[in-house]
């Protein structure tokens, strides 16, 4: 009786959800899947960015930044949600290496809530997230792109490709190689298995961390190659290059 008392009153008085970093129940909102306290940590993007990438402009930086005058990318637009930096580092990094599918599909809550009011996207027909090659997957079990994009496709309403664009060169870990070796590594990277469903649409890429963004400009590459008339590319974090960047290849 006890057992049925207690599933009478959780159908009447449902539990609270769970953040999904900190564990602590929560009052919802926007169906985001953090608590607050989590959510002040977060780095948030805030003005002034780049207009072509979103990346934060430091200073006396001129917009756009160094890195958007100085090097094209085949990707029309960059869009970030935070900075690569902190707490959304230690989230992205635990989403992708501690094996929390649960973490990277709550990061995804936060792509859905910032595309609620964001006109950049209105003209986004499809949405494809940036694939692992088949090694990677196998040994980490999903891909966490995959993952976050899941809930912003169900926001915005627009078809989710999670099969069209595939990884076909195993590449190196970008994080510890320099500008030149990211750029050669990220290379012919990428090939699309059916161009009919990119073929004159506007796509979006949705990828965890831009830093250089090679890697998000080579699969635009193909993209546009199959017949997509436009690229933009989403990400969770963007990372504020250093000096190292800007100043050595």
């Amino acid at each position: 009786m006890a057992n049925l008392y207690q599933r009478i009153l959780e159908l009447i008085y449902p539990p609270l959800p769970r953040c999904v970093f900190c564990g602590d129940s929560f009052q919802p909102y926007y169906q985001l899947a953090f608590c607050r306290r989590c959510l002040a940590r977060m780095p948030l993007i805030t003005k002034p960015v780049c207009s072509r990438c979103d990346r934060p402009l430091r200073g006396r930086e001129q917009e756009p930044c160094s890195q958007c005058r100085t090097e094209a990318r085949f990707y029309e637009q960059g869009l970030a949600v935070a900075v690569y930096d902190g707490f959304m580092r230690e989230l992205l990094h635990a989403a992708k290496y501690n094996f929390r599918p649960d973490l990277a599909r709550g990061l995804g809550t936060l792509l859905a809530a910032w595309a609620e009011n964001e006109t950049r996207l209105d003209d986004i027909q499809i949405i494809i997230p940036i694939p692992l090659h088949p090694q990677k997957l196998s040994a980490r079990g999903y891909n966490q792109s995959q993952l976050m994009a899941q809930p912003l496709a169900a926001a915005i309403r627009r078809p989710l490709l999670s099969e069209t664009l595939y990884r076909v060169k195993p590449t190196k870990s970008q994080s510890k190689l320099s500008r030149k070796e990211r750029k050669e590594n990220a290379e012919d990277a990428f090939l699309v298995a059916d161009c009919q469903a990119v073929a004159g649409k506007k796509v979006l890429l949705v990828d965890d961390i831009c830093t250089t963004g090679y890697t998000l400009s080579e699969a635009a590459r193909v993209l546009l190659l199959a017949g997509a008339t436009g690229v933009k590319a989403l990400t969770i974090a963007v990372g504020v290059l250093e000096e190292k960047w800007m100043l050595k290849p």
